[in-house]
């Protein structure tokens, strides 16, 4: 009997361990999005200066910061300056010019703590996000194209809980209305859409 009721405690005590590690390896729910708000308020406004890159500690591998490319413009030279390194090829047309960003990388340096920067005629017009986006997080940033010579989109990668990292399963599009005297982007609309090929890794 002592040998029985010995097993059975150890088997609850096991189940309680397993219990309690399938919480922990559970996703957490993903914050509440500025791209999921039922209607679109403008970050950026009249005569906003050029924000400069968040110091702190940063991934020391000196191969991430080798990715950055070499400016090749004045608006590329302010960012620089403001201790950004540049990101991929910018989205340029008619005056306009919008430029990836990144502060720091992650293990793999893919950026971290990024934003897309607009400019038209060569001044600040504001950014594609209310905050610093990680890559393979939700609302990360990862494409942008113009529509004339007065209005841009933007699509971010939406996960659920579940998704895996690879493969967000959602994408929400925002256009973006760019006005004059001063230059100012503005949200307009955002849609956001199922991803059929989620499973497809990125």
């Amino acid at each position: 009997m002592r040998n029985s009721a010995a097993q059975s405690t150890r088997h609850i005590a096991f189940a309680l361990l397993a219990l309690a590690l399938s919480g922990l390896a559970r996703a957490e729910p993903a914050a509440s999005s500025w791209l999921d708000a039922a209607s679109l308020d403008s970050w950026n406004h009249p005569g906003l200066s050029l924000p400069a890159a968040p110091q702190g500690a940063k991934n020391p591998d000196p191969r991430c910061r080798q990715l950055a490319r070499s400016p090749v413009s004045d608006e590329d030279r302010q960012l620089q300056t403001q201790g950004w390194d540049l990101m991929g090829t910018p989205t340029q047309g008619a005056g306009m010019r919008v430029i990836g960003a990144a502060s720091d990388y992650d293990g793999m340096c893919r950026p971290r703590q990024y934003q897309f920067f607009v400019f038209k005629g060569g001044v600040f017009a504001g950014t594609l996000s209310p905050a610093l986006m990680d890559s393979r997080t939700d609302g990360a940033l990862n494409h942008v194209s113009l529509q004339g010579d007065r209005k841009l989109k933007a699509r971010y990668a939406r996960y659920a809980a579940t998704d895996p990292l690879c493969c967000p399963s959602r994408t929400t599009t925002v256009l973006f209305s760019l006005g004059n005297d001063p230059p100012l982007v503005k949200p307009l609309t955002a849609t956001t859409a199922s991803n059929l090929s989620s499973t497809t890794p990125k």
